[in-house]
């Protein structure tokens, strides 16, 4: 799986690749030396070891925004304590269905990781270095720093927003 994830990661993107390409084009190597009944099962395979990897890939590309919506989630206060290690298990767990939902929908690799990407990654290099910065140094920072701080937040979140809703018109 990942090796087969692997190679279509790496080339699947700039060739339009989708799984059932990759699928057919296994075929054009070995259906003349294995029997057909064989050869289906071995498709089906590749095609739930595509969509397994494909998936499971979102969860950790999510990994760290996953983390910090649990911190802020699930701070005393907010929600119950009480049973936390099934209430985040539950949570990744539903990050992970999604990822798997998604794969399994035939979206190709190229978009669910620029979806990915739009969402996490704007989160992750613009929003929350931020926010974390004007938490922190509320008291001491200077007018011109809080300004750039907030261009920064407005500027990621435009443009987040704008990444999702052109990979969700592209994958439409």
């Amino acid at each position: 799986s990942s090796g087969i994830n692997a190679e279509y990661g790496a080339f699947g993107p700039e060739t339009g690749f989708s799984t059932g390409q990759i699928t057919e084009n296994l075929e054009q190597f070995a259906v003349h030396m294995v029997d057909k009944n064989f050869w289906h099962f071995i498709q089906v395979v590749v095609r739930f070891c595509l969509v397994f990897g494909i998936g499971m890939s979102v969860s950790v590309q999510l990994i760290v925004v996953t983390d910090i919506f649990e911190k802020e989630l699930f701070k005393p206060g907010r929600l119950s304590q009480d049973n936390l290690f099934w209430k985040q298990n539950v949570l990744r767990s539903a990050v992970t269905l999604i990822g798997l939902s998604l794969a399994a929908s035939g979206i190709s690799f190229g978009h669910m990781v620029s979806l990915t990407g739009a969402f996490s990654g704007t989160l992750m290099q613009f929003l929350f270095p931020a926010a974390c910065y004007l938490k922190c140094f509320k008291n001491t920072l200077h007018t011109a720093e809080r300004v750039g701080m907030w261009i920064i937040v407005v500027f990621g979140t435009v443009f987040g927003c704008l990444a999702t809703y052109v990979t969700l018109q592209e994958m439409l």
